[in-house]
């Protein structure tokens, strides 16, 4: 690898260990039903971002270490999650979302709530078809290839959804 692909990857290795580390330890899933408070972590949008976040230093640490059907099988788990995330920010009933809340967003504001809706679907869309570009190279065992795919799903899916949809609509001391 490259120096610069040395420096990135001890960023992302530094960040994400970072996140993981102040999320894994309070999370507490029941059964089928969702998240559950414990510990400060009440509403389930943190609780979801926060395991997607933990898979994605685990494959970053799988590519790492060569573990590649381990990258595999934490980018299916990533598809997976990444269908629940419109379920969890947009509920049925918005009045229901937490997230919709501290967003400061009116729960009977249809319009904005549509609009909002359709603007995370092109995220969700790109996490999920991102997580399946790291399965596939994780499958051919190629790490260079599957840091690459990790590097793009950070910088196109995490990143930009964050810059355009969390921090613009969240103010950072309500995060």
């Amino acid at each position: 690898m490259k120096k610069t692909d040395f420096l990135i990857a001890g960023v992302l290795s530094i960040t994400l260990a970072g996140l993981s580390n102040n999320f894994s330890s309070r999370m507490a899933f029941a059964d089928e039903e969702g998240v559950v408070s414990h510990e400060g972590v009440t509403e389930p949008t943190k609780a979801l971002m926060d395991d997607i976040a933990r898979r994605m230093d685990n494959i970053f640490n799988g590519i790492l270490a060569g573990s590649f059907k381990y990258v595999e099988q934490e980018a299916g788990a990533i598809v997976d999650q990444s269908y629940l995330i419109n379920k969890t920010f947009f509920p049925i009933d918005p009045r229901e979302s937490k997230w919709l809340k501290r967003a400061k967003i009116d729960p009977n504001d249809s319009e904005r709530i549509t609009k909002l809706k359709d603007e995370f679907n092109v995220y969700l869309k790109g996490i999920a078809s991102s997580a399946l570009e790291i399965k596939k190279a994780a499958g051919s065992n190629d790490q260079k290839a599957t840091f690459k795919a990790f590097v793009t799903m950070v910088e196109k899916s995490c990143f930009e959804c964050h810059a355009e949809i969390r921090d613009k609509m969240i103010p950072i001391e309500n995060r």
